[in-house]
């Protein structure tokens, strides 16, 4: 029986290093595809290289918009709503606990949307 525990516990750990190791490598993955992307970029711009930086940051954050507006309504609704807290003076355990954020993106909505005079 103890056997049978103990091979069992070996398995799950197993199981967990494995992902572990296949969700490390699939970043490191998307990581040298970024940086090949920026290094073409800079290759081909010569000597524009501002240039070519800031038509690379503007992909990403073409990129980021498109992912933000497929949020599912309930997410946004969460934001707004917690900006309109922040307007209205709420605390940050309470825009925890209502918008289900986290404190420190509690923190930066506070920092973004002052109280309203």
């Amino acid at each position: 029986m103890w056997l049978e525990m103990g091979m069992a516990v070996l398995l799950l750990l197993t199981l967990a290093q494995s992902f572990v190791l296949f969700h490390v490598w699939r970043q490191s993955r998307q990581l040298q595809q970024q940086i090949g992307a920026l290094w073409q970029g800079v290759v081909h711009a010569g000597t524009d290289v501002p240039t070519s930086m800031l038509v690379t940051a503007l992909g990403r954050v073409e990129r980021q918009l498109g992912q933000i507006g497929q949020q599912a309504p309930q997410v946004r609704q969460s934001y707004e709503l917690a900006q309109q807290l922040a307007r209205d003076g709420v605390d940050i355990e309470q825009l925890i606990a209502r918008c289900g954020l986290s404190r420190d993106e509690a923190r930066l909505v506070l920092q973004m949307h002052p109280v309203h005079s």
